[in-house]
Parts: C-alpha cells; sequence; structure tokens
C-alpha cells in the first residue's frame, strides 16, 4: 500500500486579482513539481478568493445602522461588521470581536472574513460560488496538464471547546467528501448507525499542517497516493453538511436548560 505524500507548494505573495491557473502552473514549476493523475489540489479559500478579487478596503464600505448596533454589541470595527451582515447566510450571537455566523455550510466566526494574510486596511471574503470556483478549476487544470485531478478548497476552522484552528473543506470538485459506514460493524461486531468519515475535510486538516496561518507562504498542498477515486460528481454544500437547524451543536445549546 502506499503512504499518502503531502506536497507544499510555495507561491510568491500577491497583492491584487491574479489568474489562479497561470500562477499554479507558475509555482509548480518553480517548485520543480509536475501533477499527476489523482493528485488532490488542496487550494487556500482566501487564495482563491484573492484571486477572484473578493477583497474590500474597508474604508470604503458604507455602515448600515443593523451593522453598528452589531458593532457596539460585540465590539467589532463596524465596517466588519457591515461585511457580516452582508456575507452571512445567518447570524446567531456575538461576543467580544467576533459573531458567530453560518456561511455556506459552516458554523464559523464572521461569516469567514479575513484581515490577516491580505493587504492592510483591507477584508478578504470567502469565494463568490466556491464550488463552481473548485469546478472551474479542476477543468481548467485537466486541459491545462492533461491530467484527472480533484480540488479542495479549504479553511481553518475552530472546533467546540477545542483551542487552536484545524482544516475544514469548503468546496470540491472530483472526490467524494464523505464516505458512509453506516451499515458496517466494528472490530466488535456492532453495526454502524450513524458514522461517515469526513474525507475533504480531513485531507484538509493534513494540508493545514503545511499551509500554515502566518507567513508560510503556502497556499497549495498537493496530496499524492490517496488511493481516492477521482470523478467528475459535481458537489455543493448540501453534500457536505446539515442545516443549522439539524446541527447536534446548535441544536443543543438552543435547547439547554442549563
Amino acid at each position: 500500500m502506499n503512504q499518502i505524500k503531502l506536497l507544499p507548494i510555495k507561491v510568491p505573495r500577491q497583492d491584487t486579482k491574479f489568474s489562479l491557473l497561470d500562477l499554479i502552473s507558475k509555482s509548480l514549476e518553480s517548485n520543480s513539481t509536475e501533477l499527476k493523475d489523482g493528485d488532490i489540489l488542496c487550494i487556500s479559500s482566501k487564495f482563491v478568493a484573492l484571486s477572484e478579487g473578493r477583497y474590500v478596503k474597508l474604508s470604503d464600505v458604507d455602515v448600515s445602522s443593523y451593522a453598528t448596533e452589531i458593532a457596539e454589541k460585540y465590539n467589532i470595527d463596524p465596517r466588519l461588521s457591515e461585511l457580516i451582515v452582508q456575507e452571512s447566510d445567518k447570524i446567531f450571537y456575538g461576543f467580544d470581536g467576533f459573531v458567530l455566523t453560518f456561511k455556506d455550510g459552516i458554523l464559523v466566526p464572521n461569516a469567514g472574513i479575513d484581515t490577516s494574510n491580505i493587504m492592510p486596511g483591507y477584508a478578504i471574503l470567502y469565494p463568490e460560488d466556491s464550488f463552481q470556483s473548485a469546478k472551474i478549476l479542476k477543468s481548467e487544470i485537466k486541459k491545462l496538464f492533461n491530467t484527472e485531478n480533484a480540488i479542495i478548497i479549504t479553511d481553518s476552522r475552530l472546533m467546540p471547546t477545542r483551542i487552536g484552528t484545524t482544516g475544514v473543506a469548503i468546496a470540491s470538485s472530483g472526490v467524494k467528501p464523505i464516505e458512509d459506514e453506516r451499515g458496517k460493524t466494528d472490530l466488535f461486531g456492532n453495526s454502524i448507525r450513524v458514522t461517515q468519515k469526513a474525507i475533504a475535510d480531513d485531507l484538509s486538516s493534513a494540508a493545514q499542517l503545511l499551509m500554515g496561518e502566518c507567513d508560510e507562504s503556502v497556499p497549495i498542498v498537493i496530496i499524492r497516493d490517496s488511493n481516492l477515486l477521482v470523478s467528475d460528481n459535481d458537489q455543493s454544500s448540501q453534500t457536505f453538511s446539515v442545516g443549522f437547524d439539524e446541527c447536534i451543536f446548535i441544536k443543543g445549546l438552543s435547547n439547554s436548560k442549563i
């Protein structure tokens, strides 16, 4: 059995919108790396967003009364608060400096908006449509390199009660993100009733070890010899996640009587 390999791809810092495909091609060459069939490219969501021009100069943001109310209540920059209001699918509640939101099927602080790894005075958002971005990039890479590859767009996330960040897949194309274990048996013959393996999230966490959070300049990690089947199946947020009204954490805390 082959051992899975993680190949970090260093990329020069980018300050403006750019062609993601062209930069991947140049960066593979500068890192002396060639794509192979079956390789999975894990790419930072913020890097994809930057390539699409999904960043905002904070001084250009007009702040609504609702965003001002949130900003004052939770000690957030009003301009950032306005972007959170615009980008969130749902806002739950907040605490000092953060608002807990639901965005693209993920429970995430501040709608995934970040002011790090972007030019000072700017905020970077999630890609406009991460699944479409992954699908298009997969197709473009196949045409350019004549290889069958999968794409996972990743972000870092906090886990309830845990210190530090781990990886999460916000979109993918070409790899089955979930492996359903229901109906199988464990070592003791017990039937598995609820377990489904989050393959795309697991791969994102592995890639996050090399991507880092600071000045590593590794927005792309190639996962090789995963033995996962690369296909043309399209994905959506419904493939990855349940609605917030079905989430065990949200439901449990909402119904808590303690």
